[in-house]
């Protein structure tokens, strides 16, 4: 429901501005007194304010001023009478959305108070699409280069036309919830919203509460009645973080929601209807869970109607010196570095497991841009953070037969790496370089990852 603000020193007007808009999905509060109004609007801004242009006390355009530099981007109206037509005009130059002028109809009020909202949620849908462009960064899924990646982008973008629920599985820092975000961008239900859960972050004392609400009395302490984060994501997306972490009994709680779409409140008996889509992910094994008799076996069906399964970094090095180039230049523009990678640098990238995945990559870019304001950033800057995985020191402490193993796999990884890095990720190109086809050179890299994940 929007709020309303109406700021004129005339009764008359703000009543009957309540009376045109009671039908509607909107708050409105008048105010005579313009110093009361701007105090309210700059302790709990609404969406709209509607606003005298003269006003004894104080005038419409000082009101618009001290507005204006607190809330930019908080839509104004002005109300003008006939002669007040021209400092209107004017304010707009400055930056209020539209005038209409007394006396006016229904329609023309209307039409002003849609397109004024109307404006204001565009601005607010930008500014959240360029915060999620920003966290998009972790995983750039649009432009991965990785066919792994770029399969499992698909079936997320095929899946998001659909209601049906989502299981994501990968490993820590692959970027499970900006998949989530990802389908919840292209669903229908884009516009509602979007409710992230962190099933492991709270107690199992408290996590029935928050996800289901609970009714005034129904343990000490409630007070009032209290919605739930489920509740909260009705016309949108709940997504479910580290759903293996939910004990069995709200396991047994969830699946009776997913398969009816209604719950009961903790203390409640009324069933309350909630339609909301539903993504999930975690990065634990939950076919050794349900062995284990630890998560419900039906659940995990219902919610993994359709499964997508995140590679880690560490298969899928195409990605990995298109990531490092946008996490560096990212973060040199916020913390006002100059900083460029040599290819070497792109190539030490290269020949890393990546155990924490994209979020460990992103640190590490981050770290550098904070360190280092300016210059080309070498291997030898990445010792604190990486040390190398063939160490000869490290290979000394093994037989002979398996450090030379060790060895020549770690080259085998380094030469395929360096190759790949040479050729901006692409396979293709870095096969006919080393002179081998495309399935040999998969091969290389393949050994190589095995080479780290056994160290």
């Amino acid at each position: 429901m929007s709020r309303i603000f109406v700021i004129d020193d005339e009764p008359a007007i703000g009543e009957n501005i309540q009376r045109l808009l009671r039908s509607l999905d909107l708050t409105v509060t008048a105010f005579q007194d313009p110093a009361k109004g701007v105090a309210a609007a700059l302790a709990n801004p609404p969406d709209l304010v509607l606003l005298d242009m003269r006003m004894p006390a104080m005038s419409g355009e000082e009101v618009f001023a001290r507005l204006h530099e607190a809330l930019p981007e908080m839509p104004v109206i002005f109300l003008t009478a006939f002669g007040s037509v021209e400092g209107a005009v004017a304010a707009m130059r400055i930056g209020a959305f539209d005038y209409i002028q007394k006396p006016f109809k229904r329609e023309e009020l209307l039409l002003a108070i849609n397109r004024a909202l109307s404006h204001a949620n565009l601005e607010h849908e930008v500014e959240r699409l360029k915060g999620r462009l920003e966290a998009l960064g972790e995983t750039d899924h649009a432009e991965s280069r990785s066919p792994a990646m770029i399969e499992q982008i698909e079936k997320c973008r095929r899946a998001a036309a659909s209601d049906a629920t989502v299981m994501i599985l990968g490993e820590s820092g692959t970027g499970k919830e900006v998949i989530a975000r990802f389908i919840h961008n292209h669903s229908r239900r884009k516009r509602g919203p979007y409710v992230a859960v962190e099933c492991s972050a709270m107690p199992g004392s408290l996590i029935e509460s928050e996800l289901f609400g609970y009714e005034r009395g129904a343990f000490t302490g409630a007070d009032r009645t209290k919605k739930g984060l489920i509740e909260a994501a009705d016309g949108g997306t709940l997504f479910l973080d580290e759903i293996g972490d939910l004990g069995v009994e709200l396991q047994t709680r969830l699946f009776r929601f997913v398969e009816e779409r209604e719950l009961r409140r903790l203390g409640g008996i009324t069933p309350v209807r909630v339609d909301c889509r539903i993504l999930c992910a975690t990065n634990q094994d939950l076919a050794a869970k349900i062995k284990a008799g630890t998560f419900r076996e039906e659940l995990y069906y219902r919610l993994g109607v359709v499964t997508v399964k995140l590679p880690p970094l560490r298969e899928r090095p195409e990605d990995i010196p298109h990531l490092a180039r946008f996490f560096l230049e990212r973060f040199s523009r916020r913390y006002g570095a100059s900083l460029t990678g040599s290819p070497r640098f792109y190539e030490a990238l290269l020949c890393q497991p990546w155990p924490g995945n994209v979020r460990q990559l992103k640190n590490v870019i981050e770290k550098l841009a904070v360190l280092r304001p300016e210059g080309t950033l070498e291997p030898e800057d990445l010792a604190d953070d990486l040390p190398c995985a063939g160490d000869v020191l490290v290979l000394s402490n093994l037989p002979w037969k398996e450090a030379r193993e060790q060895y020549l796999a770690g080259f085998e990884a380094s030469y395929a790496r360096a190759v790949l890095a040479r050729c901006d990720g692409n396979i293709s190109a870095a096969a006919r370089e080393a002179g081998v086809d495309r399935k040999t050179f998969y091969v290389l890299l393949k050994r190589g990852r095995e080479a780290s994940a056994e160290e």
